[in-house]
C-alpha cells in the first residue's frame, strides 16, 4: 500500500484517548459498559437529543432505526442515489425496497423537488444523507414526509455537529444515525450513534442492539450492535474537543476555498456550497469538477506526487447489485452519475498547513492542466 505524505485523513487523537482505555483495561469491563453510559448522556447534551444508542457502526444504526420504525418486507424507502451503499444496503437487509432519488449538484443532497414524484401506496419513509458534513434541506423534507405520513431518517454519518436552521443535525427526523468511522469528525474505528427523541422508538431501539433485551427481559428478537467500552473511552476523549477539531476543519475549507476562487471563476470546477443557515463541518472537502477534466487522470497525477485523492461517494443505482436487483434508466439519476463520475475529495484533517494546502492545490492546478480533454 503506497504511503502517502498527504493522506486524504488522519484521525486526530491528543493523548488523554490512552489513558482512558488504559482505565477501562484496568477496569476489567471491556464491552458496553460505564463509558458508554456516560458517553451517550454527552451525546444527548450536544446534539439536544433525548436518547441515544451507541453501536457498532452506522449501517447498524440504520438497520436498528428501520426495524424500529416499523419497515415491513416489500415496504419502499426513498433514499438518495449518491451516497455510501451503507444507506441502501440497510434498507435490503431490513426487508425493505430502496427507491432511489437523484441529488442537486450544488450540495450533493437529495434533490427534495424530485422526491415526491417517486412516492406510492408503498413508500413507507424517506432517507435524507447530508453528504460531506452539509445537511439536506429537512424543511423541504419534513413538508413532503408530513403531507404523505412518511417516517424520515437522518444518515447523519458525516454530520456529527453540523447544522440547520441553528439545530444540530440527527433530530430533524424520526430517527438520525451519527458514524464514528476513521474518516468522520472524531472515531474510535468503528462505531456509530442512534438518536431520537420519542419513547417508543427509542425502546425499540434498545431491545434491537442488545438481542432483544429490554429491563432484564428479552421481550423481542434483536442483534449484538452494541459498542464497547474501550471504543467509547476513545470517544469520551475525543468528545472534549469536537467543537475545536470541527472549527478547525472550516478554516482549512475557507482557505481551500480561496486558493480555488481563481479556478471556480473559470467554470473549471465548483467548490463545496454552505448555504445561508447552514453549520458545513466539511467532513470531506469534495470539489466537482468541470466535465472536460479527466477526474481519474487528475486522481493518478496526484498519486504519483503522494497526494491521496478519492472520489466524492458512490452513484448507487450504478454498482452491480443495484444494476442488477433494482434496474432504472441511467437518465434518472443523472446528477448523481455525474457527481460519480466527476467529484474529488481533497485531503482535510487536522494538521494540515496553509502550506500543505498550497502545495496541493498547486499540484491540483498542474494536473489539470495537463489532463483536461
Amino acid at each position: 500500500m503506497k504511503k502517502f505524505n498527504f493522506p486524504i485523513i488522519k484521525p486526530y487523537a491528543w493523548g488523554k484517548e490512552l489513558s482512558n482505555v488504559a482505565k477501562v483495561l484496568a477496569s476489567g469491563w471491556l464491552t458496553q459498559g460505564p463509558y458508554a453510559d456516560r458517553l451517550e448522556k454527552k451525546i444527548n447534551a450536544y446534539i439536544g437529543s433525548r436518547f441515544s444508542f451507541l453501536v457498532n457502526s452506522a449501517t447498524s444504526g440504520l438497520i436498528a432505526g428501520l426495524e424500529a420504525l416499523g419497515l415491513q418486507s416489500g415496504d419502499e424507502v426513498i433514499v438518495p442515489s449518491f451516497t455510501f451503499p451503507a444507506t441502501a444496503n440497510s434498507v435490503v437487509i431490513a426487508g425493505g425496497r430502496p427507491v432511489f432519488c437523484d441529488i442537486d449538484l450544488a450540495t450533493f443532497n437529495i434533490d427534495a423537488d424530485k422526491i415526491e414524484a417517486l412516492i406510492t401506496g408503498k413508500t413507507k419513509g424517506i432517507i435524507a444523507v447530508h453528504a460531506f458534513g452539509l445537511a439536506a434541506d429537512m424543511a423541504a423534507v419534513r413538508k413532503i414526509a408530513g403531507k404523505h405520513r412518511l417516517f424520515i431518517i437522518e444518515d447523519a454519518a458525516c454530520s456529527f455537529g453540523a447544522e440547520y436552521q441553528g439545530r444540530k443535525t440527527g433530530l430533524f427526523s424520526d430517527v438520525g444515525v451519527f458514524s464514528f468511522h476513521p474518516r468522520k469528525i472524531i472515531t474510535c474505528g468503528e462505531g456509530g450513534c442512534v438518536v431520537t427523541n420519542n419513547r417508543e422508538t427509542a425502546k425499540k431501539i434498545a431491545c434491537l442492539r442488545n438481542h432483544g433485551e429490554y429491563d432484564k427481559k428479552f421481550i423481542n428478537r434483536g442483534y449484538n450492535f452494541r459498542l464497547s467500552d474501550i471504543q467509547a473511552a476513545v470517544l469520551d476523549a475525543q468528545m472534549e474537543r469536537v467543537d475545536a477539531i470541527i472549527e478547525r476543519r472550516i478554516k482549512l475549507s475557507r482557505n481551500y476555498q480561496a486558493l480555488l476562487k481563481p479556478w471556480e471563476k473559470r467554470g473549471i470546477l465548483k467548490a463545496p456550497l454552505c448555504p445561508r443557515g447552514y453549520r458545513h463541518i466539511y467532513q470531506s472537502y469534495v470539489v466537482l469538477l468541470a466535465d472536460y477534466v479527466d477526474r481519474d487522470k487528475v486522481k493518478m497525477f496526484l498519486k504519483g506526487k503522494s497526494i491521496e485523492t478519492q472520489f466524492g461517494t458512490y452513484c448507487v443505482p450504478a454498482l452491480d447489485y443495484y444494476l442488477k436487483n433494482f434496474p432504472a434508466p441511467k437518465e434518472a439519476y443523472a446528477d448523481a452519475y455525474y457527481a460519480f463520475a466527476h467529484s474529488l475529495a481533497l485531503p482535510l484533517y487536522h494538521t494540515l498547513s496553509a502550506g500543505d494546502q498550497e502545495y496541493i492545490i498547486g499540484r491540483l492546478n498542474q494536473a489539470i492542466n495537463m489532463v483536461a480533454r
